[in-house]
């Protein structure tokens, strides 16, 4: 799962995912001399990396080999894996701040492993191409 938020450094402002803000913290800390800080928006939207098995086109072993893939990155010790890079994890029982190397518990200025923001869906597949029709009209 991402979070969209914003960081600030010196009078920058960006809005990115949760893990790109964590994981580049540690840099902006050596580059610039001090921390960004981490701003959650209220409410936030959430984006949830999805994986799907296209069976057209591909044979039966290769489709299983796809399904024992998506159940191997989807077990506890692999959701770690990608907690430590800034991602919240899509299984409930992995617990961001029990993580070793966790950014979660690296006193970021700002980050929250438990979020107290409302979090949105993101806008449906019709409401997207709605906003893609409407952006097509401006040019």
């Amino acid at each position: 799962m991402e979070i969209s938020l914003q960081y600030m450094n010196d009078g920058d402002i960006a809005t990115v995912y949760e893990s790109i803000a964590l994981h580049r913290w540690s840099q902006a800390k050596i580059t610039q001399g001090k921390p960004d800080q981490i701003y959650y928006p209220n409410p936030t939207i959430e984006t949830v990396a999805t994986a799907a098995i296209v069976r057209q086109n591909i044979d039966q072993n290769t489709a299983k080999l796809a399904t024992k893939f998506i159940d191997f990155i989807t077990q506890p010790k692999q959701q770690e894996i990608f907690v430590q890079y800034g991602f919240r994890p899509i299984i409930s029982n992995v617990d961001l701040e029990s993580v070793p190397n966790s950014p979660w518990v690296q006193n970021i200025p700002g980050a929250m492993p438990k979020l107290t923001v409302k979090v949105e869906q993101p806008p449906s597949s019709q409401d997207i191409a709605e906003i893609q029709r409407l952006w097509g009209r401006v040019r």
